[in-house]
C-alpha cells in the first residue's frame, strides 16, 4: 500500500485497472500499488507529466493565452499577436479529467477560435485594438458555455498585450 496525503481544496482522481473508481477528497488515503493510480491533469508543455502530481487543485489558477505564437486576423486582413491570461476554476475534476483529453490545449483553442470568429465579424470600420478590449468582456459566457461541459469555469479574461502588423505593442 502506498499513502497519499489530499490538502483542503484538492482532489484526486482514482483508477482502478484503468478504469474511474473514485475521487479522493481531503484527508490521507491508501492505494494499492499496480491495482490503483492517480489520474490527472495533463501538464500543457509535456502531455505525459500530469501537473501537481495528479492532484487537482479547485481553487482560481491563471493559464496563459495563447500558449503558442498565435497570430489572429482581423477582416481588414491585418494581423495581431495578443497575450492574456485565463483565471479558470475547475469545479468538476471527474469531467476535467474525463471529458477532455488536454484540458489546457481545448481551452486555448476554445478561445482563440472564439477571438478569431469575432474579430473577422467586427465592422470594418473600428479600430481593432480597441475593439479586441471590448471583445473580452462577451469572452467569458460564450466560453462558459462550452466549458461547463468540461467542468471548467473560466472566471476572467485579462489582455495583458496586443501587437499589430506594425510591431507596435499596446500593454494593459
Amino acid at each position: 500500500m502506498f499513502v497519499i496525503c489530499v490538502n483542503k481544496n484538492e482532489e484526486v482522481i482514482v483508477e482502478r485497472f484503468g478504469k474511474f473508481h473514485k475521487t479522493l477528497s481531503t484527508g490521507v488515503h491508501f492505494l494499492i500499488p499496480f491495482i490503483e493510480k492517480i489520474k490527472g491533469l495533463k501538464s500543457p508543455e509535456n502531455h505525459k507529466k500530469y501537473i501537481n502530481y495528479g492532484k487537482i487543485k479547485k481553487t482560481q489558477e491563471i493559464f496563459h493565452f495563447p500558449k503558442d505564437n498565435r497570430i489572429f486576423f482581423a477582416k481588414d486582413k491585418s494581423q495581431l499577436k495578443l497575450k492574456a491570461d485565463i483565471s479558470y476554476q475547475i469545479f468538476d475534476s471527474y469531467k476535467a479529467v474525463y471529458e477532455v483529453d488536454y484540458l489546457f490545449d481545448a481551452l486555448n483553442q476554445l478561445c482563440a477560435g472564439i477571438i478569431q470568429s469575432r474579430l473577422l465579424d467586427a465592422p470594418e470600420d473600428t479600430n481593432q485594438i480597441d475593439y479586441l478590449q471590448s471583445l473580452t468582456e462577451s469572452l467569458l459566457p460564450t466560453c462558459n458555455e462550452y466549458c461547463q461541459k468540461w467542468g471548467v469555469k473560466i472566471l476572467n479574461f485579462e489582455l495583458k498585450q496586443i501587437t499589430d502588423t506594425n510591431g507596435i505593442r499596446k500593454n494593459y
